[in-house]
């Protein structure tokens, strides 16, 4: 053999040497790190890579890594309860690689649950507060001894004002999910009778005032002006004798009459199963437990788990529940994904992800969250670069149940963010909050959200005419109807709202669908109301009651025109006008584009507040007089629109969300 070929024959030896290598080590199996779960008998201090606790076991994972352990790492927490009282911390220590990331994993089946909460010791009720007990409850309520911690603290919760996002809440649970703080009235609102804020009165007042000397944590919540803002305040003062109420702090914009609130952590309001009172003096919790659930626990833990600059994280298979603040809370770092896990009982936020490149949450369940489900901010708005997090296949039900306004499935913040794939249903927060730039909500169904509150919509913009550029597109919108009394919208562009896209969307049983409040640049294309009536509402807000905030320096709408650099290259470059937007006819909703959509059953356009038709591009808009199809059939949807030779643009049958992937955590409420 010539020195040619023996080189020749070398070379490919060794290439087929790093070929099979390669695939051997990139498969190599990762190591994993077992955690019982709590009170387990022999849990073991990790020498045989059994834990007692994940803290201990996240300390074998930064020592590994520290010796270069390059493999994927998974920690498995075994089926059962994993308690923790203070946030799990994971950070660049325990960083792996997008190739093998760290892992925190739980059973397959959904049986590894890691909680917040603490199980509550019975003891003796004292004599001294049965008998101020309503006469109905004394032999049923039960008193149980709280942790340490929460003995000490003097409230039971937060307030929550206007820009207060998800206050820390004390709650108490049962097996079936949370009781509430005893309230008057037990269903519905009482209304305020008079007003001089911060003092009201009740209108028929509760049969039982509350005791000045036993009420030293006494709240009101209300929709104390608004009815698009719930506000939750202490009481300062009251007088048993006039009915006369102080609050701590005074709601936004004052009280009016009739303003629809209760009263909340009430003794003297201890009147049915399901409440929960705590006394401050002693620091005892009172209840009246339902029949058959007489072990309680209280949430105790802040936050479960803070990601803190961690990297290539992924959390899966987990059911992760009852905090006093948010479950999850990501900042900083990058390629951190939560899937195929149950996130449930929040008194704050399921997850929060600042400041992260890349990531987000799938295929998951996210029920009877406290505040707003999902918060993303990602990217950097001054030069439009994206963070990339996303929300996708994911289930949400049951959020903003103690946060009840401002609050969605999803809010979005930054620039890049995605909303993909979700089911969104039966709650009374938005499904989408949006902020910042070139988000995408796409393929989405929403559904019987909002209900009971006013002027707000289940897809939200607003108050920052710079947040442009996002997408809302393919989603089924459906069954947004108000209590009487009230209104709401569908997607509601708020307060001059401006650069969004909406299209392809199918709205059925909607009240005010699309809703533009005196934005400019938005364009409304190719998509289809059912019993959705008006098509398009549109005003010029900006030349009535809006004028002072775009000239006011303080304003709200002026403080988010100064936010981002408006005259640097990149925002020039995509906005070139916007710069001089406050020069050139600033109250003119102008230039939005309602083009080729499909009305059925309803009107097509409605113009308040001096909106000018010839001032848009109104083209192409069909409408089919009824009867429309039954709502929910969509099949016969696609029928009706093809006997009237009307192409949709879409397929209504395919919008469907309820046909997620099936999730291990199928009883949403344990």
């Amino acid at each position: 053999m010539s020195l040619g070929r023996s080189r020749l024959a070398t070379a490919l030896l060794l290439n087929l040497l790093v070929v099979l290598a390669g695939p051997a080590r990139g498969a190599e199996p990762p190591l994993i790190l077992r955690v019982a779960p709590t009170g387990a008998a022999q849990a073991g201090t990790g020498e045989a890579g059994r834990f007692a606790d994940l803290p201990q076991a996240l300390v074998r994972v930064a020592a590994l890594r520290r010796q270069g352990e390059a493999r994927a790492i998974v920690v498995e927490l075994e089926p059962g309860t994993h308690r923790v009282a203070e946030p799990v911390r994971i950070g660049p220590a325990h960083a792996g690689t997008a190739a093998a990331p760290l892992i925190l994993r739980g059973a397959p089946d959904g049986s590894s649950r890691l909680t917040g909460s603490v199980p509550l010791a019975p003891t003796t009720l004292p004599p001294r507060l049965r008998e101020r007990l309503p006469e109905a409850a004394r032999s049923a309520v039960r008193a149980y001894r709280l942790p340490e911690t929460l003995r000490r603290n003097r409230s039971i919760r937060e307030k929550r004002l206007l820009h207060d996002a998800a206050p820390r809440v004390t709650e108490i649970f049962d097996s079936g999910g949370g009781l509430r703080p005893a309230q008057w009235p037990n269903a519905g609102w009482a209304a305020v009778a008079t007003a001089d804020a911060p003092r009201f009165t009740i209108k028929d007042g509760p049969p039982r005032l509350p005791d000045p000397a036993t009420e030293t944590d006494l709240w009101a919540e209300g929709y104390w002006r608004w009815d698009w803002l719930l506000e939750t305040i202490p009481i300062a003062q009251f007088s048993a004798r006039s009915g006369r109420f102080t609050l701590a702090d005074t709601p936004y914009e004052g009280i009016r009459p009739g303003a629809r609130i209760r009263l909340v952590h009430a003794l003297s309001a201890l009147d049915e199963p399901g409440e929960w009172w705590r006394d401050r003096e002693s620091g005892l919790l009172l209840a009246w437990p339902k029949a058959g659930a007489t072990d309680l626990e209280a949430g105790l833990a802040e936050t479960l788990i803070l990601a803190e600059g961690a990297r290539h994280l992924r959390i899966e298979h987990l059911r992760l529940d009852r905090t006093r603040g948010d479950l999850i809370v990501v900042r900083g770092g990058e390629d951190v994904e939560i899937r195929n896990s149950e996130l449930a009982w929040a008194a704050g936020r399921a997850a929060v992800f600042e400041d992260v490149t890349g990531g987000g949450v799938s295929a998951s369940l996210v029920h009877d969250i406290g505040a707003a489900a999902i918060r993303l901010v990602g990217g950097d708005r001054a030069s439009f670069r994206r963070g990339n997090l996303f929300v996708r296949e994911s289930r949400f039900t049951r959020f903003a149940r103690l946060t009840h306004t401002q609050s969605a499935a999803v809010e979005l913040d930054g620039v890049g963010a995605e909303v993909s794939g979700n089911l969104m249903t039966d709650a009374i927060g938005y499904a989408v909050l949006l902020h910042g730039n070139d988000h995408v909500v796409r393929r989405n169904e929403i559904a019987r959200l909002i209900h009971g509150l006013s002027d707000t919509g289940a897809i939200y913009a607003g108050r920052d005419i710079t947040a442009r550029g996002s997408i809302i597109e393919d989603n089924y919108i459906h069954d947004i109807r108000p209590a009487p009394g009230l209104e709401v919208k569908g997607i509601y562009l708020d307060d001059m709202a401006s650069g969004l896209t909406i299209r392809r969307n199918l709205f059925v049983d909607v009240q005010r669908p699309v809703f533009i409040g005196g934005g400019s640049d938005n364009v409304v294309t190719r998509n289809v109301f059912v019993s959705s009536t008006p098509m398009i509402t549109l005003d010029s807000r900006g030349l009535t009651w809006m004028k002072p905030s775009l000239t006011e320096a303080d304003s709200e709408f002026r403080a988010a025109f100064a936010a981002v650099p408006l005259g640097s290259p990149p925002w020039r470059l995509r906005y070139p006008k916007l710069a001089e937007a406050l020069s050139d006819e600033p109250g003119v909703a102008r230039d939005n584009q309602i083009v080729d959509n499909v009305a059925i059953d309803g009107d097509l356009l409605e113009l308040y507040e001096k909106a000018d038709p010839k001032r848009q591009i109104l083209l192409f808009n069909t409408r089919l007089d009824g009867p429309a199809p039954k709502p929910g059939d969509l099949d016969a949807l696609a029928r009706f629109a093809a006997t009237r030779h009307v192409p949709l643009g879409l397929d209504p049958a395919a919008m469907r969300r309820d046909g997620l992937p099936a999730s291990p955590f199928t009883d949403a409420r344990r």
